[in-house]
């Protein structure tokens, strides 16, 4: 039996007393929702505990409500668990070892009184992330919509000095950003992080190095507490492409148990088309997470009519978002514009329906031909009108337009010389107009918008500048996204009742006053009201 398989079926046993055992100390502190750990000492030396010993905890809490984990070695004698408790009241918790002779580790056990959240960062308010009941869109804890406006920061945890970290955070949070994606230790980020630490003490991440780890969770833990998600792309390939089955997987465990008391989503894949060890390892982390979300951050097929990548992983039992990379593409523009409108009405409709997240598209480089603003806020609106529940954006340039390049955001750019240093693309107005993107959206109930392009008549050829639409099944809600067109025909006679029309200029991220009633009834022209792209925002 794999340590995994040992790890999941330990889990299914209910180990735990009505009672705290004799001896044990009183109960501990937390509340809910927030990172909670407890430290346990080996009773016994290993050559390498980290691939040598499976540590699980079962907690049960009120109701008898049951959840599962996987604990880890963090350096030395010491090992981890660490949970984030859904619900107030008296939660039990208690390990097995699969060495069951160690007395440090196997059959430890204790209770943590947790009390409600009091605070108002939203994710320790609302819980951890999941799936809708209709299977469209995320959720937090408490069934409030979540929304995805993600930013790629590939290299920063590793990259990034503590200070700059900080620095990051509190931008995107003031942009309103709602989750980062980052990688764990990609070589071509470096093969140390900036306290000069390397993440595995082996050429084959056979065994990790806890200090690396541990400044990497802290930079986990402040984006959470500053109410930012994170989605860890790459389990499989923590350093390289690719290491050996069983390292990977040991890495999902470990990594997986290390962030369980953290709002993390994973993903197996960083940019691969679907392989056996995605699956393996996308398997080996839902055996150690019940609690947490997963997908697959799949390369970009390309000039492709359908996502293929993502369509090959849609059915897999483990993963409950469907990701999409709608790409770069080399720049090619009509591409993009294809991807983010065909390759999510594609995922939007296959059954049974998954969340689709467009994990990401064409970046905002300052670019000359492409690679714009422009480029980068519109592959967003495209794809939210398209069936996305999500968007990621990213800056920097990237090595398909420019060799030697330098990364801005995603790789983290350390030149203040050079025009994509990192804290240079903070500021870069396209960032500013994902902050606009989400406010417009936040301002709407989102989620009940679906595709329905095919209200719009005479469609422009060209693929840049086709038009988008989604509308509320009820029909008291509409938004379109014009990129750079004079007009929209819509057919209002899909529509119950007359809508109120306003536009909306998703550079600058203003309305405008005008508000005009509109009859629901046959075609009606809406002629935009200058130059670039618009938004028309239809409401009853």
């Amino acid at each position: 039996m794999t340590k995994i398989a040992l790890c999941a079926a330990l889990a299914s046993a209910s180990l735990l007393s009505d009672a705290i055992p004799a001896g044990a100390a009183g109960p501990q502190r937390s509340h809910t929702w927030q990172r909670w750990e407890h430290a346990l000492t080996s009773a016994r030396a290993y050559a390498n505990p980290y691939a040598d010993v499976t540590l699980l905890v079962t907690y049960t809490g009120p109701g008898g409500r049951i959840l599962s984990a996987c604990g880890f070695w963090d350096d030395g004698d010491t090992f981890r668990i660490r949970c984030a408790f859904p619900a107030p009241g008296l939660w039990r918790w208690e390990t097995r070892c699969s060495d069951e002779s160690n007395r440090g580790l196997h059959g430890q056990s204790g209770a943590v009184e947790v009390m409600p959240y009091r605070g108002s960062n939203p994710l320790y308010r609302r819980g951890f992330l999941k799936v809708s009941e209709n299977r469209r869109y995320l959720t937090y804890g408490d069934g409030t919509p979540f929304l995805w406006i993600g930013d790629t920061a590939w290299a920063a945890p590793m990259r990034a000095s503590e200070p700059e970290w900080e620095t990051y955070l509190a931008d995107r949070a003031a942009k309103r950003f709602t989750i980062l994606q980052v990688a764990p230790a990609p070589e071509w980020a470096g093969d140390r992080d900036r306290q000069k630490e390397k993440p595995f003490a082996d050429a084959a991440c056979g065994r990790w190095n806890p200090a690396f780890w541990q400044s990497f969770e802290r930079k986990i833990q402040r984006a959470n507490e500053k109410g930012l998600a994170v989605l860890l792309v790459g389990l499989m390939e923590p350093v390289f492409r690719y290491p050996e089955a069983a390292a990977a997987r040991l890495f999902a465990r470990n990594i997986v148990a290390r962030l369980y008391g953290n709002f993390v989503v994973f993903s197996p894949s960083f940019d691969s088309e679907p392989t056996p060890l995605a699956d393996a390892v996308g398997e080996a982390a839902r055996e150690a997470t019940s609690a947490h979300l997963i997908t697959q951050h799949p390369g970009t097929p390309w000039d492709q009519p359908t996502p293929t990548f993502s369509d090959r992983y849609f059915d897999r039992s483990y993963l409950d978002i469907a990701g999409v990379q709608t790409g770069h593409n080399a720049g090619n523009r009509d591409w993009c514009a294809h991807h983010a409108i065909a390759w999510n009405l594609h995922l939007y409709r296959r059954a049974p329906p998954k969340p689709v997240i467009n994990l990401e598209a064409m970046y905002d480089s300052q670019g000359g031909n492409g690679w714009q603003a422009v480029d980068a806020r519109s592959l967003g609106w495209r794809s939210f009108l398209s069936g996305a529940s999500g968007y990621t954006y990213g800056a920097g340039e990237t090595e398909a337009k420019r060799p030697g390049s330098n990364g801005g955001i995603w790789k983290w750019c350390t030149d203040p010389g050079q025009f994509d240093f990192w804290q240079k693309a903070l500021q870069w107005e396209s960032a500013f107009q994902m902050r606009y993107l989400r406010d417009f959206l936040a301002r709407i109930e989102w989620w009940r918008l679906e595709p329905a392009h095919e209200l719009i008549r005479s469609q422009p050829e060209e693929v840049t500048r086709r038009m988008v639409l989604a509308k509320s099944r009820e029909g008291d809600l509409a938004v379109a996204y014009l990129p750079g067109n004079k007009a929209i025909e819509i057919n209002m006679s899909a529509f119950p009742a007359l809508l109120n029309m306003r536009w909306f200029n998703p550079a600058s991220g203003r309305f405008l006053r005008t508000v005009r009633s509109v009859a629901n009834q046959g075609y009606h022209r809406f002629e935009t009201p200058g130059q670039g792209d618009w938004v028309l925002l239809l409401r009853r």
